[in-house]
């Protein structure tokens, strides 16, 4: 049904700024607007949730931006975009993909994220026993190394999980839980709008997911060039009003966070609640530095960054002041309605981004 877990991407935010009022703000003041009419996102098959809530709740025309989308065929074309600079930022491609792409020479900056964890399953035939993620020594894995959220906590345990597992990835994920049904792999970790087919095979079942094996391990970051991170301050900031916005109103309506989700990628309601009815998925739009820094140690330990790497300081490469700025505005403005989801935010900031 779908041909890559990031095909068919939906991409593209277009942000226009104007000068009206925002909503309890008052007027803003010609240095606050956003520096830059266009800015453009790369989305994956799994919609925007944000984006989603922000436009039909008015957000972004409250901030005084518009969302328009266009379509990449993949991943590569999105970082592709983001290295010629007809895309600005990129925020459903993972945390791996763009470590992987910084230590090759693309200099970005994650300045916030959309999903810290994701409902990734691992799984397995429907005989198959787990007793942990020791199984998946000398196995075969339909996957990738580069998923840290696994290979990390098996490094962790003394093994050499990049030569201890055989390693199949397919270019359709598809393939992965056909592989698996097979018998041409033990075992697969398939992306979370997978979610819908792997409830629907009776020949498969899931045995964990990767957030049980490593919580909070960072899946899905947003970042741009840095060059364009330090040109466009106030429309990034502008943009993360809107989705701290968005987060507050999905955590009391989740019915129609569905509908809207629904609306935005065409899939129908059992497609969409397979991932978002599950409590692992777990919408995050903090930096969260420390899972970061995290997976840029995982990754260069299990030898899957460049060389290049070593010469590079991940921490410079995480904003976390633009966040930080927009969460407090948005406290100010609008923390009396709910002072408890500000509160959250507010130390979860301080535990996982100094």
């Amino acid at each position: 049904m779908m041909k890559r877990i990031l095909a068919l991407i939906l991409c593209g935010v277009l942000l226009l700024a104007c000068s009206h009022e925002t909503d309890g703000a008052g007027e803003k003041d010609s240095s606050e607007l956003p520096e830059k009419k266009i800015i453009w996102m790369a989305l994956n098959d799994s919609g925007h949730i944000l984006n989603a809530i922000a436009e039909n709740q008015g957000y972004f025309e409250e901030e005084g931006i518009e969302v328009r989308y266009i379509h990449v065929s993949t991943d590569a074309d999105a970082f592709e975009g983001l290295w010629g600079g007809t895309i600005d930022i990129l925020s459903n491609s993972g945390t791996n993909l763009p470590l992987q792409h910084l230590s090759e020479g693309l200099d970005i900056t994650i300045f916030a994220g959309y999903l810290l964890s994701g409902c990734l399953p691992i799984i397995g035939r429907v005989d198959e026993k787990w007793n942990g993620i020791d199984d998946l020594i000398g196995k075969t894995m339909a996957c990738e190394p580069n998923m840290y959220a696994v290979t990390g906590p098996l490094l962790d345990k003394g093994y050499d999980p990049v030569n201890d597992i055989k390693w199949y990835n397919p270019e359709d994920q598809m393939d992965r839980i056909r592989a698996v049904v097979n018998g041409d792999a033990d075992y697969a970790l398939v992306g979370t709008p997978l979610n819908y087919e792997v409830i629907r095979n009776p020949n498969v079942k899931i045995l964990t997911y990767a957030n049980d094996i490593l919580p909070d391990y960072s899946c899905c970051r947003a970042l741009a060039l840095s060059s364009w991170v330090k040109e466009n301050p106030n429309t990034l900031k502008a943009l993360l009003r809107a989705w701290i916005r968005a987060m507050e109103y999905y955590q009391t309506h989740h019915d129609e966070t569905v509908a809207y989700t629904v609306k935005m990628t065409g899939q129908s309601e059992e497609y969409v609640r397979a991932y978002l009815d599950n409590p692992r998925f777990n919408l995050n739009t903090g930096p969260m530095k420390s899972s970061v820094v995290r997976a840029w140690d995982y990754m260069d330990r299990l030898g899957l960054l460049s060389p290049e790497a070593k010469k590079i300081d991940i921490n410079e490469h995480v904003n976390t002041v633009l966040y930080k700025e927009a969460l407090d505005e948005c406290q100010k403005l609008y923390g009396e309605g709910n002072p408890s989801f500000y509160e959250k935010l507010q130390v979860q900031f301080a535990e996982n981004n100094q």
